[in-house]
């Protein structure tokens, strides 16, 4: 029987896709307990994951000479970070269930589907049509659906309150309506398919303008 095992080199990975993998892996070690021995730690894991999408944050949208050098340090110690770590979850345990509990990425059987993989942005722009929003997201292979997700209001933490508001098998030609003139708007969305469900995508926000 094949031993379930997480990848453990993430330097085929796009800026945007692991940035969604530092999210999720911060998230998913946050107060796990399956690992009350985690090499290294998560004291030492986090500020790397954070520092990253921090700088990466900064070069999303362009950057200086600088900024980029210094995203790209930063990207270097997040990836040898996330090869100890998943080294050492590897090493700890052969159960597939706790080894996807830390939020990395599982090694694929040869021939089979895996869980799609997260989407690296998303967009709210307006449309032509009064009282709606247009919401674009990238294509992820092996995706079979798309669950989306708006928010209209926050919570006293300022995180979005997000409400269901379906599933679609394209990523092109998604809207939101109706909309409120003046009115913070924020989207996330993220794949499915019959073996599982990726992480959320990065949130986008748009103020609405409704023309009178």
């Amino acid at each position: 029987m094949r031993r379930p095992k997480l990848i453990t080199n993430y330097t085929h990975l796009t800026d945007g896709e692991l940035a969604v993998l530092a999210t999720r892996t911060l998230d998913a070690l946050g107060e796990n307990t399956n690992f009350p021995e985690l090499n290294p730690p998560l004291e030492e894991y986090a500020p790397v994951a954070e520092d990253y999408l921090e700088k990466q944050a900064i070069t999303a949208a362009g950057g200086n000479l600088r900024e980029t050098k210094e995203k790209e340090e930063a990207r270097a110690a997040l990836v040898t970070m996330m090869r100890r770590v998943t080294t050492y979850i590897n090493n700890f345990t052969n159960l597939a269930s706790v080894q996807l509990s830390s939020g990395f990425y599982p090694v694929a059987t040869p021939g089979s589907i895996g869980v799609p993989g997260a989407c690296e942005w998303t967009q709210i722009r307006a449309s032509r049509r009064p009282g709606e929003i247009l919401l674009d997201f990238p294509a992820v292979r092996e995706a079979y659906e798309y669950e989306m997700q708006i928010a209209d209001t926050v919570n006293a933490n300022g995180q979005p309150v997000w409400q269901a508001i379906g599933r679609t098998s394209s990523s092109r030609g998604n809207f939101h309506a109706p909309v409120q003139d003046g009115v913070m708007y924020y989207f996330r969305v993220r794949a499915r398919n019959k073996n599982g469900i990726s992480a959320w995508s990065p949130v986008s926000s748009m103020r609405a303008e409704v023309k009178a």
